[in-house]
């Protein structure tokens, strides 16, 4: 497994981040064996959300963690999604969540915390100084922004320099070989050639979500029984082409294109961790395996393009 520094975050990050989305359908030893498995193949952080299982993910997590495991595993949380009465980005909100995020994951700090969504119409440097409170409260660590522009990004850190305090350490907006149709859910941010030059030129750190199209590379916008949503963004002309070179490489390397796939999120000119969705025991064996996987840039650029 490779590393990337995370600015505030006390220990290098894994470059593949286990997700836990998946946690509320599971029973509890599935998850404790899992979570065991990343941490013996290298992992170490662990991605939840307070809207994943509406806090069960977080509970199921903090079994885990409060059986002696905290030490072992740190923990990137989000918090401020939107619900059906719209915004959610008040200092209100933002506490709220974090606090029934430590309870649930029994713990008193999560070392790198993000804003799930965005909300432009709220100052940028209103939500920095809303952060910065919970980070001299030790409540968090580093702190960042999921589904945030660039342009907004460029904003906080402005003002928190102005400040001489500490400002956004990462991101978490889509990046992955297979290009999106359209958003999956409103208000995504997905990362373009203009961000991607920003990213390279800042040397700012991007948590990519759904680096494998949510199963696309797996094959599940084909066949039958395809995920309606998942060949609905990702069903194209150029992802086929890209997953059949991602297949092609993978079988030249001994290795799945799966992991081809995965490995291309985080080969980039800038620093980048993929969010590895996981099942199962065998698929966090097969995802941290592909931690290790180094592409070079011409096998990058046949990728994209077949050239």
């Amino acid at each position: 497994m490779r590393y990337v520094t995370v600015p505030g975050v006390p220990r290098p990050v894994s470059r593949l981040t286990l997700g836990s989305m998946v946690f509320p359908s599971l029973e509890q030893d599935q998850v404790n064996a899992m979570l065991d498995a990343w941490v013996e193949g290298g992992g170490t952080m662990i991605d939840t959300a307070r809207i994943y299982g509406h806090g069960e993910s977080d509970r199921k997590l903090g079994a885990w963690l409060g059986a002696g495991n905290r030490e072992r595993l740190m923990v990137l949380g989000k918090g401020c999604h939107p619900d059906v009465d719209g915004s959610r980005m008040t200092a209100a909100d933002l506490q709220s969540d974090i606090s029934e995020s430590l309870e649930a994951l029994q713990t008193d700090h999560i070392e790198l915390y993000m804003l799930h969504r965005d909300d432009p119409t709220v100052p940028a440097a209103e939500i920095v100084d809303w952060l910065h409170e919970q980070r001299q409260a030790g409540a968090i660590g580093a702190f960042g922004g999921s589904n945030w522009a660039v342009a907004r990004v460029h904003e906080a850190n402005a003002h928190a320099a102005k400040r001489r305090i500490a400002g956004f350490a990462a991101t978490s907006n889509y990046f992955g070989l297979a290009t999106a149709n359209e958003d999956f859910w409103p208000g995504v941010v997905v990362i373009n050639d203009a961000a991607r030059n920003w990213y390279t030129e800042t040397d700012t750190v991007n948590f990519a979500w759904s680096s494998l199209g949510r199963g696309y590379f797996a094959g599940k916008a084909d066949g039958p029984n395809a995920d309606a949503n998942v060949a609905r963004v990702y069903a194209n002309e150029v992802n086929a082409a890209r997953k059949a070179r991602a297949e092609e490489l993978g079988a030249r390397r001994g290795l799945t294109g799966i992991q081809i796939a995965g490995a291309y999120a985080v080969n980039q000119p800038f620093p980048a961790v993929a969010l590895a969705g996981a099942e199962s025991v065998a698929e966090v064996q097969t995802a941290t395996a592909a931690g290790d996987i180094e592409l070079s840039a011409a096998e990058i650029r046949w990728l994209e393009t077949g050239q």
